[in-house]
């Protein structure tokens, strides 16, 4: 739903796109039924959602609670790749993970390259995890890449599936050196999780779109304009 005025106006283009959803079934998070629409509703995981940000203090009325993103992210969730108790906390999560990272890397070896991984929010969260890994797996076998450019609306940091928790540019630096495209809201009351995966990202390469509004897309025709044109110039820089 959030990325069909996008799909619409590239494919006018002749831009391809495929589309994959989780394999766990879930429920929405309080209050997004009626946005996401009738059951059944899947995921990639069920260890992060909406929900736990709203109990450990994130709200629409928030303040920025940590003086960077990533000690907002330490703030609200219980993660620490080096706390025993975190680290345990995270296991199931990190191995339902994996197990569909798995499966979308044999995707990616049966039909890629693609140009581009894209997704919005937890679907943005999957797609940075996915683009590590398969960065990670590429090199270990002196490959380039499945994916030339990232783009992510909403974004969140990608789930460190070996050790657990996120990547976080304080303690991991810059993993992401390929183009990517970053479209955040500032009045997005969870934009420090998109900050926070823009800075795990070269600032040579990495591009900002800010539609100045919350964290769900309001597709007004400028907006979708002006942002295609974006995605058209880096599109068109790496085909």
């Amino acid at each position: 739903m959030q990325l069909l005025p996008i799909v619409h106006n590239l494919e006018q283009d002749g831009v391809e796109f495929r589309f994959v959803q989780g394999t766990h079934k879930v429920q929405p998070p309080r209050g997004y039924i009626d946005f996401f629409g009738p059951p059944p509703h899947y995921s990639f995981t069920t260890d992060f959602s909406v929900d736990e940000l709203e109990r450990n203090g994130l709200s629409q009325d928030s303040e920025q609670i940590g003086d960077t993103p990533e000690d907002t992210l330490r703030t609200l969730l219980p993660f620490d790749r080096v706390d025993p108790a975190s680290k345990e906390a995270y296991a199931a999560g990190n191995q339902g993970y994996q197990h569909d990272i798995d499966w979308l890397n044999e995707l990616l070896d049966s039909e890629g390259p693609f140009h581009a991984v894209l997704g919005f929010s937890h679907g943005a969260s999957v797609a940075a995890t996915l683009l590590e890994d398969n960065i990670r797996r590429s090199r270990a076998v002196g490959l380039p890449s499945m994916f030339k450019m990232g783009i992510f609306l909403g974004g969140v940091p990608p789930y460190n599936i070996r050790e657990g928790g996120l990547f976080l540019a304080d303690v991991d630096g810059v993993i992401f050196n390929l183009p990517t495209l970053h479209v955040i809201g500032s009045s997005d009351p969870l934009i420090d999780l998109a900050l926070a995966l823009y800075n795990l990202c070269n600032p040579e390469t990495a591009r900002i779109f800010d539609h100045g509004r919350g964290h769900q897309l309001i597709w007004e025709k400028r907006i979708v304009h002006d942002l295609c044109n974006v995605l058209r110039e880096m599109i068109h820089d790496v085909v």
